[in-house]
């Protein structure tokens, strides 16, 4: 008795059921609304408005998040989510003024005789200000999940692929009227990419390997009903059909991931699938189908669409990366400010790289947070990629439930790749994502917590 109630004035207050339920409302809500990207500023409000709204009905665990979480990560977190604020903060014009690149911005104030007025250190504080609160929603889904049970993610990662084909559903609606009607985002209207509930097909494509190494680790387990497996095999092809429907090449070819995923689990399950006839029934039953619908879509008029974009390599975005690295150099070694991108790009765009439309990202996520955040964004990447690889390494080694740990494991290695090309974590959707990851590698292993048992 004593031992309940003191587990409930800890992190243990929130039942698991309430953590699963409010976590995975939250994910359903950032699927729904969030894949329009910065641009879709209402849409990701809705999403933003609801984290908040769970922040502030899970005060304590937020306490106890910062309180109790591994203490470099907590530190890599507090100075990535208080970075956009501090470029919000106003600073008196002898100290603005001298910050490398502001020379037009002194300008242009002085034309209108503002030239003392105090300004913040971010050449666009509203959408500085918009790109912390859109670390609000995966912040609420970590807190919620990091000292969740193996049990409760494999249910949000039944959410994630239940979400995923509910964007196959609605994306096939889509494409039916020339991505004409039921579309969320005027951008992809006429397109010929599967789109659902994003603006972007190379979001699209990039959540579809998410789900597919979501089913890779819900599959494992050593214990196998061959059911599930079939199941799984059959979610894999929807996932991989939905997935060349977007047309994204850079999606397209991160598909090795959940392939290499896929491989890692049959060589490490290999003993538990090949000791029961029903299980290589069902296997080899996998194998067949997955022959027999690859070989009836071979002829399909929109897979091969999809496959003939890597006829040419041609691309915009060396171009872009070159200029951006004229920024870079100009806002070295503060930065612009968090989200002004677009606004400061247009100083260094090269005229023999203009076109008629806006470059608006550097298509390079790496870059655009080099020259956004200055010497602050490659010290944070860093921080993340060192922090994360021993989070995954110990979670992957010491876990007997490996499946979400390796998906989680994955789904980051996903983000890093598609990041060279493209801007994943711009999303809302896919930011709530790389939250429940996060959850799922910080959470405590079955044997931290038989450990933890023995000492009591």
């Amino acid at each position: 008795m004593q031992r309940g109630l003191k587990d409930r004035g800890s992190a243990g207050w929130m039942s698991s059921e309430h953590r699963t339920l409010v976590a995975a409302v939250l994910l359903i809500v950032a699927v729904c609304f969030g894949g329009g990207g910065s641009a879709a500023g209402v849409a990701n409000l809705v999403v933003q408005l609801a984290a908040l709204a769970v922040l502030a009905f899970h005060r304590r665990a937020l306490l106890e998040f910062f309180s109790q979480a591994p203490r470099a990560f907590a530190i890599v977190l507090v100075v990535t989510i208080l970075l956009p604020l501090v470029q919000c903060i106003p600073l008196p014009p002898l100290v603005w003024q001298q910050l490398p690149g502001r020379n037009l911005a002194v300008q242009s104030l002085a034309l209108v005789g503002h030239t003392n007025d105090w300004m913040p250190f971010s050449l666009n504080v509203r959408r500085t200000f918009i790109a912390f609160l859109s670390l609000m929603p995966p912040l609420a889904i970590l807190i919620l999940t990091w000292r969740a049970n193996d049990s409760v993610f494999r249910t949000l990662l039944i959410v994630l692929v239940g979400s995923c084909i509910m964007e196959i559903i609605l994306g096939t609606q889509q494409l039916a009227f020339g991505n004409r009607q039921f579309m969320l985002y005027a951008e992809a209207v006429g397109s010929q990419d599967l789109h659902g509930t994003f603006a972007n097909r190379n979001t699209a494509g990039l959540f579809m390997n998410v789900a597919l190494c979501a089913v890779i680790g819900l599959l494992w387990r050593p214990l196998h009903n061959p059911l599930h497996l079939m199941i799984g095999v059959a979610l894999g092809i929807l996932f991989g059909l939905g997935l060349f429907l977007t047309q994204s090449r850079s999606s397209m070819t991160l598909v090795v991931v959940p392939a290499a995923m896929l491989f890692v689990y049959l060589w490490a399950l290999r003993h538990a699938l090949f000791a029961h006839r029903s299980r290589v029934i069902a296997l080899a039953a996998g194998l067949g189908l997955v022959t027999a619908t690859t070989c009836l879509l071979a002829d399909n008029v929109k897979i091969q669409r999809s496959l003939s974009r890597f006829d040419t390599m041609e691309d915009a975005r060396p171009a872009i990366w070159q200029d951006t690295q004229l920024s870079i150099a100009r806002f070295w070694p503060v930065g612009s400010g968090i989200g002004t991108f677009d606004e400061v790009f247009q100083l260094d765009e090269s005229l023999e790289n203009l076109s008629p439309g806006r470059a608006a990202r550097a298509h390079n996520e790496y870059l655009e947070i080099t020259l956004e955040s200055g010497v602050m964004g490659p010290f944070l990447v860093g921080s993340w990629i060192i922090v994360m690889v021993i989070a995954a390494w110990r979670a992957v080694r010491k876990s007997t439930d490996r499946g979400p740990r390796v998906a989680a494991s994955a789904v980051f290695m996903l983000l890093a790749f598609q990041s060279i090309l493209d801007y994943p974590l711009r999303s809302q959707t896919l930011l709530c994502v790389a939250g429940l990851m996060l959850g799922i590698l910080l959470s405590r292993t079955t044997a931290d917590t038989k450990v933890e048992a023995r000492k009591r």
